[in-house]
C-alpha cells in the first residue's frame, strides 16, 4: 500500500484473551497459537535470525532457505543442511523434493537432502500428490505421469495435465482438453476447447465455442456450455460474466440457477465465507469514474456495500484489510472496524497471512499482529519460537 498508514492494534475481545494495550517490547506474550501458527512463528523466527534471502513454511519440520545463491533444508531446531548441488527445489511432498541442480538436471532430493535422482531427459517434475504420482516435462515438450519408482506410467504424449483425485487426469492433447484415467484410458471426450480442475463441488468448467459450463467427472453435462465466461466453484457458487458488454459479473449456483445478477464490475473468488465485490461509480471531484469494493456472503446476500478504495480477501481469522481515502484499517464480517489505537510510527500493513499481519513502522522496523491484536516484536517472535520448539 502506497499511502502512509496507520499503525493499527486490534482488541478483539475473545474472551480467553484481554487488550495488550501496554505490552512493552521484547516481551513474550502467552497465547494458544494453532499448529500452524506455531509453524508460522518459527518461519519467521528464522527469517529474522539468520542472513536468509527467503524462508518457505515448515512441511514435515523441514523448511526450504535460500542464502546468497544456496539452497538449504533448515529443522525446527535451528540445524541446517546445505545443498551445494541443488539449484532450486520446492516443497516437501511424499517423501521428495522436486527440483533441479547446479547442472540444470531435473532432480529428487529425499527429506536428508541426498539426490535420490536425477533426469536428464525431463526438463522439469512435479511434487508426488497423495497417491504417488506425479506429472514430468519431457524435453520434447510433452507431459507425462510418473510413479514413485520412477517408472513412467503414462509416456510424454499431452500439452498438459491436471492430476485430480480419485485418478482422474484431465489433459490438453493437441489443441483439445479431455480427461483420462491412470491407465491412460479416455473418461471424457477430447471434443472442449479448455477443461480446468475439478472445483470444491466436484464440477470441472468446460469451454466450447457454445460457451462454458460444468460438467462432472465422467463427463454428464451439469450447466450446459452457454454462459459468456465462468469460473470454478468456490464455497458453492460460481463467479458468470454476463451477456451485457460491459462486461458485468453475477453468482450462479450448482444447478446454474443465477442467484445474483450480473451487477458487479468484478467478484473475486470465495475466501472463507465472503467474496470481494466491486462496482464503478463517477466521482464528481475527480471527475471520473473510480472503484468501490464490497462484500458479498456465500449466499449471494451483500453483507457490505462497496465503500472502499481497497479490500483484501478475509482471512480465516475473520479479518480483511480495507482502504478508505484516509487510512487503512481492519473489518470484521459486519463491517465493523475493530476497536483501534493508531501509532504515529505506523507505516505500511499487510493482510493476515497464516495468523499473522505484518507492520513497518517508518523507521522499517518490521513487526506482526497476531490474531489477537497484539503486537510481537522481533524479540517476541524468537522467544515464542524457542519457548514452543526448543524446550
Amino acid at each position: 500500500m502506497k499511502k502512509i498508514l496507520a499503525f493499527i492494534i486490534l482488541c478483539i475481545g475473545l474472551t480467553q484473551t484481554a487488550c495488550n494495550t501496554g505490552k512493552q517490547k521484547g516481551t513474550v506474550i502467552d497465547s494458544s497459537y494453532t499448529s500452524d501458527e506455531q509453524l508460522e512463528i518459527a518461519r519467521l523466527a528464522v527469517y529474522q535470525e539468520g542472513d536468509f534471502t527467503n524462508v518457505q513454511k515448515f512441511v514435515e519440520g523441514r523448511a526450504i532457505v535460500t542464502f546468497s545463491d544456496t539452497i538449504g533444508l533448515i529443522n525446527l531446531k535451528g540445524e541446517i543442511i546445505v545443498l551445494p548441488e541443488i539449484k532450486n527445489i520446492e516443497n516437501f511432498s511424499n517423501g521428495f523434493y522436486a527440483g533441479h541442480t547446479r547442472k540444470d538436471e531435473s532432480c529428487l532430493v529425499d527429506a536428508t537432502g541426498k539426490i535420490v535422482k536425477t533426469f536428464s531427459e525431463y526438463t522439469s517434475i512435479g511434487n508426488f500428490n497423495k497417491e504417488g504420482v506425479t506429472e514430468f516435462y519431457h524435453k520434447t515438450d510433452k507431459i507425462g505421469l510418473m510413479d514413485k519408482n520412477f517408472k513412467e506410467i503414462i509416456p510424454a504424449k499431452y500439452e498438459m495435465i491436471q492430476i485430480c483425485s480419485d485418478g482422474l487426469l484431465i489433459a490438453k492433447l493437441g489443441d483439445h482438453w479431455g480427461a483420462v484415467d491412470m491407465n491412460d484410458k479416455t473418461v471424457i471426450p477430447f471434443e472442449y476447447i479448455y477443461l480446468d480442475s475439478i472445483d470444491d463441488q466436484g464440477l470441472i468448467r468446460a469451454s466450447k465455442k457454445s460457451g462454458d459450463g460444468f460438467i462432472d467427472k465422467t463427463g454428464k453435462i451439469i450447466v450446459p456450455l452457454t454462459f459468456t465466461r465462468l469460473f470454478p466453484f468456490s464455497e458453492n457458487l460460481a463467479i458468470f460474466e454476463g451477456k451485457d458488454p460491459a462486461g458485468y459479473f453475477g453468482l450462479i449456483n450448482s444447478t446454474g440457477t443465477i442467484i445474483a445478477k450480473p451487477t458487479y464490475t468484478e467478484i473475486r473468488q470465495f475466501k472463507n465465507g465472503m467474496s470481494v465485490v466491486s462496482t464503478s461509480v463517477f466521482d464528481n471531484e475527480a471527475a471520473k469514474s473510480i472503484t468501490k469494493n464490497g462484500y458479498i456472503d456465500s449466499t449471494g446476500k451483500e453483507v457490505i456495500p462497496p465503500k472502499y478504495s481497497g479490500a483484501t480477501d478475509f482471512s480465516k481469522e475473520g479479518f480483511a484489510l480495507v482502504s478508505d481515502s484516509s487510512y487503512n484499517y481492519f473489518i470484521d464480517k459486519l463491517g465493523n472496524k475493530m476497536p483501534l489505537k493508531f501509532d504515529p510510527m505506523g507505516k505500511d500493513i499487510s493482510a493476515f497471512v497464516n495468523g499473522f499481519a505484518k507492520i513497518v513502522t517508518e523507521n522499517s522496523e518490521v513487526l506482526r499482529m497476531d490474531r489477537f491484536g497484539r503486537i510481537l516484536t522481533t524479540e517476541d517472535i524468537i522467544k515464542l519460537r524457542n519457548s514452543i520448539f526448543r524446550k
